[in-house]
């Protein structure tokens, strides 16, 4: 008898810490997801279960906080509440980030994920998840190779501001380590174009006589590129790259995805 009572006492307790009106107004931001990004008042408070006058003082409450706006009829959520998650994500590097998207895209399609960087002309290898490798090409974590050679490079390269691209251009890196498919640099810049313009890159045989990828970039919150993923295999012929290609949809939804997590402390 005196332990439930302890127990209902300590209930009670704990009820009394509980701050209603703040669960509520998380019950309230709970109502708004991919379905439902925009909701009148009488829509969110028909969801929360909750009346129509408790529910408008908590969504003014969260707009004075930032988290929600107002258009005059519908209700939203404020990129300012991603912010609140990313306190302790933002620990994280890029290629933690990044590592569970490859993970699943690796998984899904029985290829390996790469993602990669540009580092002073170079493109370096952050990490690497799926399929054995088949290759005799070492393409681990931290190799580095010269930029307009490998597909995730090619993506990277294609959306370089002029001035950056032509300083490449001109750099020793580009000059003393000539590309196996692409011979000159106005090949290159063609090359690039076309990619920007389709918004994927597939390179075959290049590192290595029967290696293809497909590389797509990675774009931060603000649109621009800060890194790129690929999809490779060892190749058959066109078969395989046509596979590649066929991929790259869902290449593109998981460099998405990456960009969408991303905040700008994983890039440092």
């Amino acid at each position: 008898m005196v332990e439930r009572v302890a127990a209902r006492r300590d209930a009670e307790i704990a009820d009394r810490d509980v701050v209603q009106s703040l669960v509520r107004g998380l019950d309230v931001l709970h109502v708004f997801d991919a379905q439902h990004p925009e909701l009148t008042l009488e829509e969110a408070a028909e969801r929360a279960g909750i009346s129509r006058s408790a529910v408008r003082r908590l969504l003014r409450t969260l707009m004075d906080a930032g988290l929600t706006a107002f258009d005059g009829r519908y209700y939203r959520l404020t990129s300012r509440l991603l912010d609140l998650g990313y306190a302790q994500q933002s620990r994280l590097t890029l290629a933690e980030v990044a590592e569970p998207h490859c993970a699943e895209l690796s998984a899904e399609l029985g290829r390996t994920v790469s993602l990669g960087r540009l580092e002073n002309h170079e493109v370096v290898y952050l990490l690497r998840v799926g399929a054995p490798r088949l290759m005799d090409v070492s393409l681990g974590v931290g190799t580095r190779l010269p930029a307009h050679h490998p597909a995730i490079g090619r993506a990277l390269l294609a959306w370089l501001p002029e001035p950056e691209l032509s300083a490449f251009l001109e750099s020793d890196t580009y000059r003393s380590q000539p590309a196996r498919t692409i011979g000159s640099a106005a090949e290159l810049r063609e090359e690039l174009l076309a990619i920007r313009a389709r918004g994927w890159c597939l390179v075959a045989e290049e590192l290595e006589v029967g290696l293809s990828a497909v590389a797509a970039p990675v774009h931060d919150r603000t649109g621009r590129v800060v890194a790129a993923i690929n999809l490779s295999t060892h190749s058959d012929g066109r078969a395989t790259q046509r596979q590649l290609t066929e991929a790259v949809p869902e290449l593109l939804g998981t460099a998405a995805r990456i960009g969408i997590d991303l905040h700008p402390s994983h890039m440092s």
